[in-house]
């Protein structure tokens, strides 16, 4: 990155980078470059009239003198990711195009080489795993501890981790997500104390609290606990659009120069300045309106745990659950809804939600459905929730129960590494049939989605109980992502 010094004072009401697309639109350039569609609107009618005509009059790029290139900024870029640094308190921010997973694959392979160990809980995305396979790292995994409430766990406990430091002093980072899916918090800052006493550093997926550093009243980032590099989405708590990130960088155990080789190999060479441009427009409104638009947002939060506790059949999660099982805090902003007294699954209320009332949640597991408030939401929009929500439970509690195929099977323990993930993804592999897979070394990932964590990946021991439970999954109808075979009648192992 050029030097700050060249750039002027940092001004938050600014969105450098997307004022210089609308001062360059407004130009009404005539282009003989790409994109192929020349800014015409009429070109793709059914385009437009869908999404709008700026979705093609803005698709600008740095063919034009005015647009700064995201893998050579000159001007705005750096000014713009200079002003997102300021905002959440990083050293330097790199806004990212392919969405948090590309910041997860740029910080470990960043952190490690082939062989090298990372720490990393198992519940983790499917993008860490992604990352393992392209830096060669042989991952040192932190056993879940699952809730018994909501049947996941919920947080890493600094202790778990501090465990296999000690069993492995060779490992050379520590990556943890948190918040996750369910918005509850690990103690990030006894994780980054724990990381620096052994001088490495400590890497957060972050992807779910890109809102936290603009309220005080919300949980601390992750970045003003001292994290190394912090990777978030507000395409899902901001206003950003989908595929949209920022990954910060803080301190000088992790090389800035080897990150921002590694984050350009990574992203497109052709990028997105509808996702460029719209992290610039939601740092601006997050610094200058944050504040008072997660005002709203916490109110309407609490409004509808309220409510919801009200119905009976129904239970939302919160607070209640910080300071047991690693939990160090919670995201009001995420409604983690108990359903099972209902007699429905999780699967089965979200499906209601949106056949009856066309209502899409966050996400559904088997006991719980999530739903994520942010600062679009209004209240009539949870109104709406809260009526769909009452309907249902009234409709079923106390009548259904849940079936006898519906027991809960607990997950096996976690399988044997025999090769790292990296080795066994470019080993030869044949097919076989799932039921005769036991005691083969798996070539694929098997990940249940949402929320995208790993029952089996490449180089990994299948155990019957594995089978077992991969097949219980199925039946609950349980979305499985990886393997080539999605209806996984068949999986792929390593050739012996």
């Amino acid at each position: 990155m050029s030097n700050d010094d060249q750039y002027p004072e940092l001004d938050h009401t600014h969105a450098p980078f997307f004022d210089s697309l609308v001062n360059t639109q407004h130009r009404h350039p005539l282009s003989f470059h790409m994109p192929g569609h020349k800014f015409d609107p009429e070109l793709l009618p059914e385009l437009t009239d869908f999404f709008g005509a700026g979705v093609v009059t803005g698709d600008l790029n740095e063919a034009l003198p005015p647009i700064d290139y995201l893998h050579a900024p000159t001007g705005t870029l750096i000014e713009a990711q200079r002003l997102a640094a300021d905002a959440v308190g990083a050293d330097h921010t790199f806004f990212l195009i392919n969405g948090s997973t590309v910041g997860n694959q740029a910080m470990l392979m960043t952190v490690a080489r082939d062989g090298q160990k990372v720490i990393v809980p198992r519940a983790a995305h499917r993008s860490v795993y992604a990352g393992l396979i392209l830096s060669g790292a042989t991952p040192i995994y932190v056993a879940p501890r699952y809730h018994p409430l909501v049947r996941f766990p919920l947080a890493v406990e600094a202790d778990a981790v501090h465990a296999r430091l000690i069993e492995h002093p060779d490992v050379v980072a520590i990556h943890v997500t948190s918040p996750n899916y369910y918005g509850y918090l690990s103690d990030v800052g006894a994780l980054v104390e724990l990381a620096h006493a052994h001088n490495i550093p400590l890497l957060v997926d972050e992807a779910h609290g890109a809102h936290l550093p603009f309220h005080p009243d919300l949980p601390r980032s992750a970045i003003s606990l001292g994290a190394d590099l912090v990777v978030q989405s507000p395409h899902k708590t901001l206003g950003a659009l989908t595929q949209a990130a920022w990954l910060h960088l803080t301190g000088e155990r992790v090389p800035l120069t080897t990150l921002q080789y590694l984050v350009a190999i990574l992203q497109s060479s052709s990028p997105s300045v509808l996702f460029t441009g719209s992290l610039d427009v939601a740092r601006r409104q997050a610094v200058l309106h944050g504040k008072e638009l997660l005002d709203r947002t916490l109110e309407l939060s609490q409004r509808a745990r309220t409510a919801i506790r009200a119905i009976p059949g129904l239970w939302c999660y919160g607070e209640d659950l910080v300071g047991d099982y690693g939990i160090a805090a919670h995201d009001p902003t995420k409604l983690v809804i108990r359903v099972t007294d209902t007699g429905l699954t999780g699967k089965e209320f979200a499906a209601e939600l949106w056949s009856r009332f066309t209502i899409s949640v966050e996400f559904a597991d088997l006991w719980q459905v999530i739903c994520s408030i942010t600062i679009a939401d209004t209240a009539p929009r949870i109104d709406r929730l809260v009526d769909a929500l009452r309907d249902i439970a009234q409709q079923h509690h106390g009548v259904a129960t849940l079936r006898a195929d519906r027991v809960e099977l607990a997950p096996p323990p976690l399988p044997q590494l025999a090769l790292n993930p990296r080795q066994a993804t470019f080993r030869p592999a044949r097919r076989v049939s799932i039921i005769e897979a036991a005691g083969e070394i798996c070539a694929e990932q098997v990940i249940p989605y949402p929320p995208g964590i790993p029952l089996l990946m490449p180089g990994e021991v299948i155990s019957a109980e594995m089978i077992e439970y991969v097949q219980y999954l199925l039946q609950q109808r349980i979305k499985i992502v990886g393997p080539e075979d999605l209806q996984l009648n068949t999986v792929r192992v390593i050739t012996q």
